[in-house]
Parts: structure tokens; sequence; C-alpha cells
């Protein structure tokens, strides 16, 4: 038994002595590490006043399909009418795209793809209308069918993915904030599948085949400023007869999109639009409906919501809470939610909330009884569901829908000449995703901004940093087998077409721009490029954590008051109040074509598109901070005082001859201890990190390159009372190591402030 307590003892200890090392290590590199080398928005909630009297809990989802769910049993309700509503949302015109898709309890991979999602839908209809001969089956869209589309879809003005939509028999539909994007006046002509004027557009959208999409937008929060009518005849709601032999009633049907709406599109876009209250906006059309025997209401909202680890939350949420505040009776059965890209299924008082994630990878069946009595569903007998849209490897026996297959086919031959050309190489099996790390920080974002950096100085423009949001990068840069990378992979990560400029900012608004990322609940957030910063916690609930220190490439810290340029997209300066008040000073070029132009230039140099590492974004606990500014202060001056005692030394070190040359030489052997150890540190190389997360291990390897006199031993100082909560592990971003020169100074003193504090990264989500 000793034996055992003594080897678990030597763990901990070596566990200790390499997170020391480690937190070290990464403060170093966070220090002199030169760095280097915009939109699915997902943004925050609206705060709306909650009634605590609300119930919300989860549903559960424990099968693949549902034939295999359990479902009420259609025996009970031979008197009631069945009726069936199947949800889509944030389809963002993805019609031949696959990826990840978590839904219920598993991870499902290489999910997703119209002509497959069509064939689950029509599944899933007839498993209804096998056990309810009679029932009635509604195809539903909450918004963001178009918009931030790949390539496939969006040269063609995203037409495929309404003809798609059309055989999908998917024919009620609401707004989301990307129907906004090229104006709602476009959005309607595709959706009317009119001809767009001639020369509008390139020659292949020209030559496609326009029809009408049969599609019916129902949106009640969205008004004209000019009359307060909805626009383009749309109609708040709508009303859909359901039959059962002699039977019949009526199902309600509301749309509304996020009150958000500003931040989310050009004010362009909006200018001749009102915005209104959600939940205000449904009690209404709630009561409206009611006033007219229509009971079973389904609404359509483009409002984001999920359900994560046994909790439902989100916008969605909120807005029912504050339905039921106004009107606790209020008669919605269904809310269909959109915009987040999440999954979820849960009840919010006795309405069901569902989202089916994103692009295809999942879909929404809600199956209830209608009393046509009460003109409303039975109570307790609606029942919701989200299913995967499995891979053909994971589920072999679903077909691809042919007729919508053959609507993507000529999509991808009518494009293919763009779409398929090979713009950059990499290793095969490299992997550049979306994968947030715990800073908030993804492979595919930092890309981004360092090609926009990249290019615009390419340009002979000049720029100190690159700011993009974490909405504004799509999808995982897809890389072909060979490793090669072709045009439409670019495309789908930056597909916004956004104009990309340069404007002056400065350091204080710099600040207020990361700074926003931090408030409580909120969603949003940046990557960067030519800079490095530091977060910290806050006192302030409503503001939990907040930027602590910000530093250029060269490791200097930035001032507050003083101006740089910083590459962004016009839509983050048009839609972020942080960035009003910045003056454009140069325009870099569309974000779609700087991305393809970054792969083809690192290609023409020889070089491989990697993934950068994720080391941009720190956290510090207080003490760390407090530490970490008064060293920085102390150097600061210290770096002032030898700039102003060398240029003394020139002034006063012209010797006359040879011999005063060479008394200079033997005096310069004479220096302080502590003169010795600011030459040494100097030429010091910093510790190398290698951070490798492996399936059931970490496994972190620190190497100690450490050239001259300077101590490496208080790296090992063992330190207490300074983890918040122990049961935080650290997580340390892979880091690569670099040469340095006039700065390592701060490795040194990075090197004292860990024997005092033993400085560690905490793992933060």
């Amino acid at each position: 038994m000793s034996t055992v307590l003594e080897e678990k003892e030597m763990k901990n200890h070596r566990r200790v002595l390499i997170g020391s090392l480690a937190s070290a290590a990464l403060m170093s590199l966070f220090l002199v590490n030169n760095g280097s080398v915009k939109a699915d928005e997902v943004v925050q909630p609206n705060q709306v006043q909650q009634s605590s009297q609300v119930k919300v809990t989860t549903n559960q989802d424990n099968a693949k399909k549902p034939n295999n769910d359990q479902w009420a049993n259609p025996a009970d309700y031979k008197n009631d009418i069945p009726v069936q509503v199947l949800g889509i949302n944030d389809l963002h015109g993805n019609i031949d795209t696959t990826g990840k898709a978590y839904v219920g309890r598993g991870m499902h991979y290489n999910a997703g793809n119209a002509a497959r999602l069509s064939s689950y839908l029509n599944n899933a209809e007839k498993d209804f209308k096998d056990k309810n001969p009679e029932g009635n089956t509604f195809r539903v869209e909450a918004g963001d069918m178009v918009g931030a589309s790949p390539a496939t879809s969006s040269l063609l003005q995203d037409e495929p993915t309404m003809k798609s939509l059309k055989a999908m028999n998917v024919n009620i539909g609401t707004l989301g904030n990307h129907e906004f994007d090229e104006g709602l006046g476009e959005f309607d002509r595709i959706v009317e599948g009119k001809a767009p004027q001639k020369g509008q557009f390139n020659q292949e959208e020209q030559n496609y085949p326009h029809e009408n999409s049969n599609l019916q937008i129902v949106i009640s929060n969205v008004i004209n400023k000019k009359d307060q009518t909805v626009p383009f005849n749309w109609q708040p709601y709508l009303t859909k007869e359901v039959k059962a032999g002699d039977k019949s009633s009526k199902v309600g049907f509301i749309g509304v999109v996020t009150a958000d709406m500003p931040k989310l599109t050009f004010a362009k876009n909006l200018k001749d639009y009102q915005i209104l209250d959600p939940a205000e906006t449904i009690a209404k059309y709630d009561h409206i409906l009611q006033n007219q025997g229509v009971n079973a209401i389904v609404v359509l909202a483009h409002t984001g919501v999920s359900t994560y680890k046994g909790k439902t939350s989100g916008e969605a949420v909120d807005i029912l809470k504050k339905l039921y505040k106004i009107d606790p009776n209020n008669s919605v059965d269904l809310y269909v939610a959109a915009h987040s890209h999440q999954y979820a299924n849960g009840t919010v008082g006795r309405t069901k909330i569902v989202q089916a994630n994103k692009f295809s990878m999942a879909y929404d069946d809600a199956i209830g009884y209608i009393d046509p009595k009460t003109n409303d569903f039975v109570n307790g007998s609606l029942v919701t569901h989200v299913y995967p849209v499995m891979s053909p490897r994971e589920d072999k026996l679903t077909k691809a829908d042919p007729k919508v297959e053959a609507i993507i086919k000529d999509a991808e031959n009518r494009t293919s000449k763009i779409t398929n050309s090979v713009i950059g190489k990499t290793t095969p099996g490299t992997e550049i995703s979306t994968s947030l790390n715990d800073n908030k920080e993804n492979a595919v974002g930092d890309l981004v901004v360092d090609a926009q950096l990249f290019e615009a100085k390419k340009k002979g423009i000049q720029a100190d940093f690159a700011i993009t949001n974490g909405g504004g990068v799509r999808s995982n840069l897809n890389i072909e087998s060979d490793g090669s990378i072709k045009w439409k992979s670019a495309q789908a990560v930056q597909p916004f077409n956004n104009q990309i400029q340069v404007f002056n900012l400065t350091g204080k608004q710099i600040y207020d721009v990361l700074n926003s990322q931090y408030v409580k609940d909120g969603e949003r957030y940046y990557l960067v490029s030519g800079m490095r910063y530091a977060y910290t916690d806050t006192d302030d609930p409503s503001h939990p954590q907040k930027v602590a220190v910000m530093l250029d490439s060269t490791g200097k810290q930035i001032d507050l008051n003083k101006t740089y340029r910083v590459i962004t997209s016009n839509y983050l300066v048009d839609s972020t109040a942080e960035f009003k008040g910045a003056k454009k000073v140069a325009d870099v070029g569309i974000d779609t074509d700087l991305f393809v132009d970054y792969f083809k230039d690192q290609t023409a140099a020889g070089k491989l598109i990697l993934a950068p590492e994720l080391n941009r974004k720190f956290y510090l606990t207080k003490p760390q901070l407090a530490e970490l500014l008064n060293k920085l202060k102390q150097e600061a001056q210290a770096s002032k005082q030898n700039t102003v005692n060398n240029k003394l030394d020139e002034k006063n070190s012209q010797p006359a001859n040879k011999t005063d040359k060479l008394v200079n030489r033997v005096d310069e052997t004479k220096v302080s201890e502590p003169e010795r150890s600011k030459k040494t540190a100097a030429v010091a190389k910093v510790v190398y990190v290698i951070y490798k997360a492996k399936k059931d291990e970490n496994t972190l390897k620190v190497v100690n390159e450490t050239v001259g006199k300077s101590s490496s031993s208080a790296i090992f100082t063992r330190s207490k009372n300074l983890n918040r909560n122990e049961s935080k592990k650290a997580s340390l971003p892979k880091t690569g190591a670099e040469n340095v020169s006039w700065i390592s100074w701060l490795g040194l003193a990075l090197t004292s402030l860990v024997s005092v504090f033993g400085l560690g990264i905490k793992k933060r989500k």
C-alpha cells in the first residue's frame, strides 16, 4: 500500500513541476513570440425580463430515426386529427456539403446533404402516415435558407437552394438575418423565381432556369416604416386547414426574426424596415388567431436556442418566457427555432421548442393530435424529436432523393470550372477547422485574419492588425485526400463578398471591440492577427471577464491613446457599436478573393497551408495580471533609461587612438553582474512548449533550451493558493518557439515571476 501511495505522490509532484514549467513557458511566449506569420453570426441573446414561474425542461432524443422512437399512441386519439410538422433551419445554401452534427446524445460525422435530407423527410412523413393514414404533414423552415452559402449555390444566387426546397416540399418559411444580405428585394426575386436584370449577375446565373419556389413567407415583426405593413405582400401569419375523415380544424403559423437584426446586417438593408419585439408580436398574433378559433399555433422563429448537458436555454427561451409573462394563456404549442446552429429539444411552459443544428445535417419532427372541438392539440399529445441526416456510411439503407440530387449535380456542373480549381496545398490529413479552444480561438479563423493582413501588406497597404468575428468564419477548410485545397473550400470559409478595409482605430477602440466578447452570456468572439491579448476575471457580474493586456507582434504593449490601422470588414464596422466612428483609410479587397489569393501566393512561394498555432488569447488570474503589469512597467522604465544611456555612451565614446580603443574593449568586460545578466538574457532562447491533445490523455512535452546564466530552477518552484478552482486543469494551446533577442528579457522576468506565483493558464470555457 505504501508503495502505491508513494507512486501517486511522485506523480503529483511531477504534474506540479511540469505544470509550473509549462505555465512559465506559455507566458514567456505570450510576451515575446512575434505573432503573425470576416457573417453565422453567433450573437448575444436578447436579455428580457424572465418569469420564474415558467418551467423549462429538456426532452430526450435517444433514437436516430422516427420509427424507433417514442410517440403518442394513435389508438388513444381516434377522434382527433393527426398533425406532423417537419422543420429545418439555417441551410445557408449547403445543398452539397456535409459536416459534424451533435444530435441528442451522439455525434454524427459527414452528416447532411440536401438530397439525403429530402429522403429523411420523406421517410419521416411515410412513417407518420403509416401509423396515421389520415395524418396531415407540414414542412417548414425557420430562416437563413440562403446567404453565406457555398459556391455551388451562391454563384447562382442561391436559386439551386430554392429549387431544392421546392423539391423537398418545404412550403412555409420565415426570414432569417441572411435573407437580408442582398436586400429583401433580391430574396423576394428568388422566392418568386423571377429573372434578374440583364448584366446584374454572372452569365451562369443569367442562364439558370428560374422558377417559383412556392414558398409562403410569414413574418410578423418586420414592417415597412412607411406604412407599417409587412414587406412584399408577405403575411404576418397564415392558417392551414387539417382534416381527418369528416373532422376538420386549422393550424396557425406565425413568423418572427431576432430583434438583433441591426447587429446582423448592413444598415442599408434595414433602412426601410422596423424590427418589432418578437415576444410582443407573437402575443399579438396569437391573440388574433385565438379570436378566429385557431388554437393550434406554430411559431417559426429565427432566434437561437441550444440544449447542452441537459439544459435548454438561449434567446428563444427568453422570448417564450416573456410571452408567458405577457399572456399566460397564450396558445403557442410549437416553436421551431433557428439562428444559433445548435441542437435543441425542450419545453418552455406548455410550448415545445426545437432546433435542428444547421446545413441540412438534421431535421425536427413534431407529431400531435388536434381535438376538433377545442381546435387545439390534445394535452400531452404533442411530442417533439430532432434527428440527424446520417452519412451513407452510417446509414446504408437511406438513399439520396434523385430529384434533389439532380438539382445539385446540375448546379455543380454549371459552377465546376471555378469551384474545382486547385489554389493551394497542405500535408494530407491536415485539419484546419472551426473547433474552438478554451479561449474561443480556432485555426481556420486565425488563418483568415493572417491572410487578410498578409494580402494587405503585399499590396503595400500599411496595417497593424486584422480582426474578424467568429460568425464571419463559416466552415472548416475542406482539404482533399491528396492535400490539395480547392477554390470552393476557401469560398465556403469566406462566402460573404464583404469588403475588407483598413480603418483607423485607437487602442481604446480596439480594447472596446475585444472587451465586448466578455459580457455576461456573450457568444460573439473575435479572431485577431498581428497582436495578442490576455483577459482576466472581474467583480462585475454583468461583465465577468475583461481584456487585461494587449500586445503587438513585437511584444510591445498597445497604447490606448495611439491610433492603429486595423483590417476588418465593412459589415463589422457598419453593424457593431464598438466600431462606430472608425475612419476608413484604405480598401484591401473582397473577403473571398483575399482568402483565395493568399492560398495562391503561398503556393507560388513553395509554402504549404498549415494550421496556425492557437496562441493569441490567454487567461490570467488577478495575481498573475498584477505581477505582469508591474514587471512590464519596470522593464519599460529600464528600457527607456537604457536608451538614454546608450545615446550618452555614443556621444562620449569617440576613441582618439588605437590605445583608447583597446582600453574600451577591456572596460567592456568590467560590467556589473546585473548588466551581465541582461546581456546574457538577451541571447536566450525561450522555452519551447508542445501541447498535443490525445483521445485518452494529454501529453505535455517541455524542452528547456535556455542559453546563458539565467537560472531555470525557479521555473520548477511549486506554487500554492493560486488556483481558484483546483478542478480546472491547465489547458495549453500549441505554441511554437521562436528565437528572440532584444525582447527576451521578458522571458527572464517571467522566470522570476514564476518563482513567486507559479504561473499557470487555467482552462476557460
